[in-house]
C-alpha cells in the first residue's frame, strides 16, 4: 500500500476558502518595508479579540434560552440563532481587513497575524453555525446520557460561549 501523494499547491485552488487563499498570499512576493515603524499588526489582535467576545457575548443567552425553550417544546430545539445580519456584517468587514494585512506589501509580521486572525475567525463562525444546524441532534444525545441535564449547575452542558471567551483573550 502507498501513501497518498501530498496535494499540490494548484490543488489547493480548488478548495477553496481560507486554504486557497493562504496559497496565493503565500506565492506573493513581499516588498521590503522602507522604514522601520511602530510594529505591525497591533491593530489586528485586537480585532480579532473584540469579534471574538462579541460573538461570545451572543452565543451565551442565545443557547442558553434555546436550552430554556427545548425543555418546554422540543419544536424549538434547532432554534439557536447566533449570527444576525449586524454581526455577519462585522463578520465580513473583519475578514476584509485581515486580508488587506495580509497583502504582500505588508511585513512577515503582520501577514502571520492576519492569516492565523482569518483562521481563528473562520474557525469560530463555522463552530457557531455548525451549533446553529446541529443543536437538536446534540441535544437528543444528551438527554439519552446517564446525565441528561441541558444546564448543569446553570451553564450549558457544551458551553461554546465560554470557549469562544477563552479565545478572544489569547488574542488579546
Amino acid at each position: 500500500m502507498t501513501a497518498p501523494e501530498p496535494p499540490s499547491p494548484e490543488d489547493a485552488d480548488e478548495r477553496g476558502g481560507i486554504a486557497s487563499y493562504a496559497v496565493t498570499r503565500a506565492r506573493a512576493v513581499a516588498t521590503p518595508c522602507a522604514e522601520p515603524g511602530p510594529p505591525e499588526g497591533d491593530d489586528l489582535r485586537p480585532a480579532v479579540a473584540a469579534l471574538l467576545r462579541r460573538l461570545a457575548a451572543r452565543t451565551e443567552p442565545a443557547l442558553a434560552a434555546c436550552l430554556e425553550r427545548s425543555r418546554e417544546k422540543w419544536d424549538q430545539a434547532d432554534s439557536l440563532s447566533v449570527i444576525e445580519a449586524d454581526l455577519a456584517d462585522e463578520i465580513a468587514a473583519l475578514r476584509r481587513h485581515l486580508a488587506e494585512g495580509a497583502g504582500s506589501e505588508a511585513s512577515a509580521a503582520r501577514r502571520a497575524i492576519a492569516l492565523e486572525g482569518l483562521l481563528a475567525v473562520d474557525a469560530s463562525v463555522a463552530l457557531v453555525r455548525l451549533f446553529e444546524r446541529r443543536l437538536a441532534a446534540l441535544l437528543r444525545l444528551r438527554l439519552r446520557s446517564p446525565t441528561p441535564d441541558l444546564l448543569p449547575e446553570g451553564r450549558p452542558f457544551l458551553d461554546l460561549g465560554h470557549a469562544l471567551h477563552e479565545v478572544a483573550e489569547a488574542w488579546r
